[in-house]
């Protein structure tokens, strides 16, 4: 089994209160399953806020996640704790509630590859079921790790999140044994066209990016034409230049855009709510410049 298809990173609603929106959760993944028609989700990611979730929230945020997808629509979660006792609990808690696969980022610490093979065989094994790396510039997998733990059969993909040559050389190195997936949707062109990758394992774009009238990212990725397939990529510029300013600026300052993925998401009529502190919302000018894009761009609210 090897990830495919289109994923998306999900926000994690929570109410006015501060409280989890569990309700928001799941209706969240009923529009990625019915009105997107995504393959899969995942959570508690940098996206998801997951750094502001206690355990029992993450738990409790998963189920109703998993509700919510009925089957339909596949569901990864993050399990990282700073404790390994915690991860190995939150492994088990994602396969007995029904998750398709965890998603392990390098455990924080002044670890060396062997203990980061020995962290993640240790949550692999108390899952039972496929894993996902998260591999990053500031916390990366060495190849040999990547190698191993998907030679012993754990591993169903690699997220890489560096730029595109970094990627493809990841992809140089390890993509023999384990697809390493590009989450970027500004790649996706050139991904299909030099490479032939049809799965997108992306942060917010797929749900940012299309409604249930208009699913060009899905039209993109399934695309047999090569001009087709640049005239759908050509069509969602304006979009991208929204994304590119408001997510991934922020990122690559280091900081979270969760505010921002939060206001977009309200205005195409998912479940956001406030972010978590210490994150700060969108000041008012900031939010009617944010509105001002996504006018620009045709992002209309829903009804």
């Amino acid at each position: 089994m090897q990830i495919s298809g289109i994923w998306a990173a999900l926000p994690t609603p929570f109410l006015a209160d501060g409280a989890l929106d569990l309700a928001g959760i799941a209706a969240n993944a009923v529009h990625c399953r019915d009105a997107l028609g995504l393959d899969g989700v995942f959570c508690h990611g940098l996206m998801g806020e997951g750094w502001s979730l206690s355990l029992a929230e993450r738990q409790a945020a998963l189920e109703a996640l998993l509700a919510g997808a009925a089957g339909a629509l596949k569901v990864g979660v993050v399990v990282n704790h700073h404790a390994l006792a915690e991860s190995i609990d939150l492994a088990r808690h994602a396969a007995r509630a029904g998750a398709h696969h965890i998603v392990l980022m390098r455990p924080a610490g002044l670890f060396g590859p062997e203990e980061h093979l020995a962290y993640a065989r240790a949550v692999s094994d108390a899952a039972a079921i496929p894993a996902v790396l998260f591999d990053g510039e500031a916390a990366g997998w060495a190849p040999a790790t990547i190698r191993a733990l998907a030679a012993e059969g754990r591993l169903i993909g690699v997220k890489c999140t560096r730029d595109f040559d970094a990627i493809i050389a990841v992809r140089a190195a390890v993509g023999d044994v384990v697809p390493v997936c590009d989450p970027y949707e500004g790649h996706a062109l050139a991904n299909l066209l030099r490479f032939g990758v049809r799965t997108l394992y992306a942060d917010p774009e797929p749900y940012l990016f299309q409604t249930a009238a208009r699913r060009d990212v899905a039209a993109l990725l399934t695309a047999t034409d090569p001009g087709a397939a640049a005239a759908l990529f050509a069509a969602m510029e304006p979009l991208r230049i929204v994304y590119q300013r408001w997510i991934l600026e922020p990122l690559r300052r280091g900081r979270a855009p969760c505010a921002a993925l939060k206001h977009w998401c309200a205005r195409i009529g998912m479940a956001a709510g406030p972010v978590r502190a210490p994150l700060r919302p969108l000041a008012p000018e900031e939010a009617r410049a944010l509105d001002v894009a996504l006018d620009a761009a045709g992002v209309s609210p829903p009804g």
